[in-house]
């Protein structure tokens, strides 16, 4: 009996041992999500990724060169991967939406709020049509960001309770990348022009 009831602890070891070799990976791939949040935010801006405030043309050339021989174009698929119809749409109406605003950011009546989303700072300047017109390209601006968010998200296959994190990382490049002159939210929630 000591025998078999020491075999029966040996399997319950074993059985044990096996279950804490079992691990959970929650792995969030910040740096993909950087890389996505990057190309998007350099798109809706209208910045060239490869430029690197304001290079002459031996830098072009070198990046040329350098693209020729293949190390960009692996980059290039990996942050495509992050990408389906649905981001390219919502990247599109962001970008669409962006050029509507880009007079508003530049007069201080759109800034950038802390977590990435537009804000309607001050409307002193416009008239009626223009503050109408100005509130729903802000409120359909921030819904298309939302669903950006979700989808890209969704496209690296992370549980929904992430996407916040993948709205912070955006949120740091919207500000980021932000003009010269554009209102912007600090993290302590205060404002200055950049």
């Amino acid at each position: 009996m000591n025998r078999m009831h020491s075999g029966w602890m040996v399997g319950l070891a074993l059985l044990l041992g096996l279950g804490a070799c079992v691990t959970v990976n929650i792995y969030f791939p910040a740096a993909e999500v950087e890389k996505a949040a990057e190309r998007i935010v350099d798109d809706v801006y209208g910045q060239d990724r490869n430029e690197t405030g304001g290079g002459g043309g031996d830098q072009s050339a070198l990046q040329r060169f350098l693209a020729w021989l293949g190390p960009d174009t692996a980059w290039a698929q990996e942050v495509t991967s992050v990408s389906n119809a649905a981001i390219r749409g919502l990247k599109q109406t962001i970008a669409d939406n962006h050029q509507k605003l880009l007079p508003f950011y530049r007069q201080g009546a759109v800034g950038i709020d802390k977590d990435g989303y537009l804000e309607i700072r001050n409307t002193q300047e416009l008239n009626l049509g223009q503050v109408a017109a100005l509130r729903k390209t802000v409120a359909k601006d921030n819904e298309a960001r939302r669903q950006l968010y979700r989808e890209v998200a969704a496209a690296l296959q992370l549980d929904p309770s992430n996407v916040s994190r993948v709205e912070e990382i955006f949120a740091r490049q919207w500000r980021e990348k932000a003009s010269a002159g554009w209102w912007i939210q600090k993290d302590d929630g205060s404002w200055s022009r950049k």
